[in-house]
Order: structure tokens, then C-alpha cells, then sequence
């Protein structure tokens, strides 16, 4: 039997479990650091995770191939709102999949937003929003010179840009309506979790940069071809760094 007197606890052990404290094997812990040898389980701190999914609307029947004078170029713009959607033209599966798991549709009042919303969730009710409608191209062009129309949209949609808004809303107008119906998506996917917009390329553009500015993740530019979409996330774990 050892005379020796016993040895204190010890309680600076380095290899601890993160709190830079750790009992030896036998030693009793003092009570102020008796909780430390057994810590709670601490719960999850991530938030729920809540999505905002910007669609482009299906291509409209209407005539995108055959040159037209300049002149002619707003005419041509109220046909292709008025125009029905092109049944050849179909959604790609995973949009359909993704438009279904969402809680609330929103679609612009324009036709072609509201035909595509019908097609991807037959029997929901979307919700019509005129924050969500198109930003208008200028068209009083004067010129005989004959283009296609994506030429003259393509021209008309540069000089809003640079400040031609003759007849229409303003770029400056047209992004404060995007920040109004950014907030609509937010609020609701707030309340709803997953929540759609069956919108336009130009708007959704616009919608999706305030998105990102309120820290919401995503791609800085959705797709614009006729039924792309794009995925925004807010809450929840981090994809971690590839």
C-alpha cells in the first residue's frame, strides 16, 4: 500500500472536448464544472429552409420568324400578347416536378403567364399580380426597314436600357415594381415554404437581383428561355464548398 499522499484532480487537460476542460478517469469534477463532463445535446440553430422558384412562361403561336417593318413593330407586340400558347412547345419534367411541390402560384395578368400556370398545375388557383407583368418594350419605331422581330425587340429593349421609354414604364419604375413583387414572393414564402412564379424573362431578371440583395441564394441571372426557371433558397444548412 502506497503511503504516498493522493494526487489532486486534474482539470487542464488540453485534450479536451472543446471546452478546454476535462476530468480524469476517477477524479470527482468540482460542481461548477460538474455539467461540463456531460453537456447537453445543443439543437439545431439552422433555420427552415424556404424556396422561391422564377419560371419563364411557354413559348406563345405566334410568328417570330418573318421580317416586319419597324413601323409595324407594336402591332406585332399586341398579337404576341393576345397569342395562345404553342402547343408544341412543352415543359421540361423537372420544372413540372418542381412547379408541383409549390404551395402558391403567382402569374402576371398577360395571357401567356397565366396559360403556362394552368398547363404546369391544371386545377390550382394562381394568383394574378400585376407586379409580376412584363417590363413593356418601347415600339414607336417609324422605320420601313424590315427585321425579324426578335431584332427589333432586341433594339427596342437595349435603348430602354439606355433611357427610350417613349409610351412605357421607365427602367427606374420597372425596378421598383420588381422590389414590390419581390416582396410579395418573399412574404408568402415566408408562410408557405415553396412558392412559384410563372413570369417573364426580362422581369425575372430584375425580380431575382432583389432576391439575391436580401441574401436569398441563387443564380444571379434565371434563365430566359421559354420555360427555364431558376431556384432561390433562403434558411437551412449551407451547401458545402465543392
Amino acid at each position: 500500500m502506497s503511503l504516498d499522499p493522493p494526487r489532486p484532480a486534474q482539470w487542464d487537460d488540453p485534450q479536451s472536448t472543446g471546452c478546454g476542460i476535462v476530468a480524469r478517469p476517477g477524479a470527482r469534477p468540482p460542481a461548477r464544472l460538474a455539467g461540463l463532463a456531460h453537456p447537453r445535446p445543443q439543437r439545431c440553430s439552422d433555420p427552415k429552409r424556404v424556396r422561391i422558384i422564377l419560371a419563364r412562361h411557354g413559348r406563345p403561336a405566334w410568328d417570330f420568324g418573318t421580317p416586319i417593318c419597324g413601323r409595324d413593330f407594336a402591332a406585332w407586340r399586341r398579337g404576341e400578347d393576345a397569342a395562345p400558347l404553342d402547343p408544341q412547345s412543352r415543359p421540361d419534367p423537372a420544372l413540372d416536378r418542381l412547379i408541383r411541390s409549390a404551395a402558391c402560384v403567382f402569374t402576371s395578368p398577360l395571357k401567356r403567364s397565366r396559360e403556362s400556370a394552368a398547363l404546369l398545375v391544371p386545377g390550382m388557383s394562381s394568383v394574378v399580380a400585376a407586379e409580376f407583368r412584363e417590363a413593356d418594350l418601347p415600339s414607336e419605331f417609324r422605320s420601313g426597314l424590315r427585321l425579324r422581330p426578335g431584332l427589333w425587340g432586341l433594339l427596342a429593349r437595349s435603348a430602354w436600357l439606355c433611357g427610350w421609354s417613349a409610351g412605357v414604364d421607365s427602367l427606374a419604375m420597372v425596378r421598383e415594381r420588381a422590389k414590390q413583387a419581390a416582396a410579395l414572393l418573399q412574404e408568402r414564402a415566408a408562410r408557405e415554404d415553396v412558392v412559384a412564379l410563372i413570369g417573364h424573362g426580362m422581369m425575372n431578371m430584375l425580380i431575382a437581383r432583389e432576391l439575391r440583395a436580401a441574401g436569398w441564394r441563387g443564380p444571379r441571372l434565371p434563365s430566359r428561355r421559354h420555360w427555364g426557371f431558376a431556384v432561390y433558397e433562403r434558411g437551412g444548412p449551407r451547401p458545402s464548398a465543392s
